[in-house]
């Protein structure tokens, strides 16, 4: 049996220019990612933010390239300023990161949503 829960690495998350990791998660067996949703509400002309997901396929391989969206660039579309990233399961380890190459540093909201066997922390 899963529990779907909030993930305590939900906060807001200052941008840099150098890859910044805002959720990971590894296990030793596999679990489900349920999903991200990421507030680019904050972002302004002249901002770029790149958004990246990476995972592990088996618990002693390297992490590798799930996806890496386009970049986001100037303010958001007020009818949809968020992203979503969908369910991600049966790896060993997700990581989501993100990096501003432009633009004045904002500080992003990420909400991630885990499930996990029930007894695992």
């Amino acid at each position: 049996m899963l529990r779907l829960l909030r993930s305590l690495q939900s906060d807001f998350y200052t941008m840099t220019a150098a890859w910044q990791v805002v959720y990971t998660e590894e296990s030793s067996v596999a679990y489900l990612f349920s999903s991200a949703e990421i507030n680019l509400s904050v972002m302004a002309a002249g901002d770029t933010i790149e958004i990246r997901s990476r995972k592990l396929l088996d618990p002693t391989d390297a992490w590798v390239m799930h996806e890496q969206a386009p970049a986001y660039v100037g303010a958001m579309p007020v009818n949809h300023p968020t992203v979503h990233i969908g369910p991600m399961n049966n790896v060993y380890g997700f990581e989501i990161s993100m990096r501003q190459t432009a633009g004045v540093l904002r500080s992003i909201m990420c909400e991630f949503y885990d499930a996990k066997r029930l007894g695992l922390a």
